[in-house]
């Protein structure tokens, strides 16, 4: 290893090599909740915000994605889903696009990149039993606390 060049990752340039890379600027809207989900998202560089809408436009953000995560991966597995979801760049970001027939042909040939979404969606699911987790056993200021101290883990978190 050379010190000071940075480490290549050849199953994600690879994938990459697949996708079209877009550029948003902050607080651009990636993901409108009920669109129909035809894509898969991947997160060069930046941070998206994940959120809800109640009818009034009340806004609830579910979780912050940072750069290597996976965006759109539910519409995947289901033909015909509509978007759960917004999400927003929190920050200016670099987005990888493919759509789901393309990466389901890909993963024929490599299924790493699979693997690494999977991956994902297990670490989500663990975060997700987490936090209800907290809402059952953890008062008001124990889930506060918890919270600011998962934010302070956030990538671009001010500390």
């Amino acid at each position: 290893m050379v010190l000071g060049k940075p480490q290549t990752d050849p199953t994600l340039e690879w994938f990459l090599s697949h996708c079209h890379i877009h550029k948003y600027p902050s607080k651009s809207t990636l993901i409108h909740q009920g669109e129909k989900a035809e894509t898969l998202y991947y997160i060069v560089k930046g941070s998206v915000a994940v959120l809800i809408k109640d009818e009034e436009g009340k806004e609830m953000i579910l979780s912050y994605l940072n750069q290597g995560d996976f965006i759109g991966e539910l519409g995947l597995f289901e033909e015909g889903q509509e978007r759960s979801a917004w999400v927003r760049a929190k920050t200016a970001c670099e987005v990888a696009e493919i759509s789901y027939k393309k990466f389901r042909q890909l993963i024929q040939v490599n299924p790493d990149i699979l693997m690494r979404l999977s991956a994902q969606m297990a670490r989500r699911l663990q975060v997700t039993s987490e936090k209800v987790g907290n809402l059952a056993f953890l008062d008001v200021t124990g889930r506060i606390a918890q919270t600011l101290l998962n934010l302070a883990k956030q990538p671009d978190a001010m500390t």
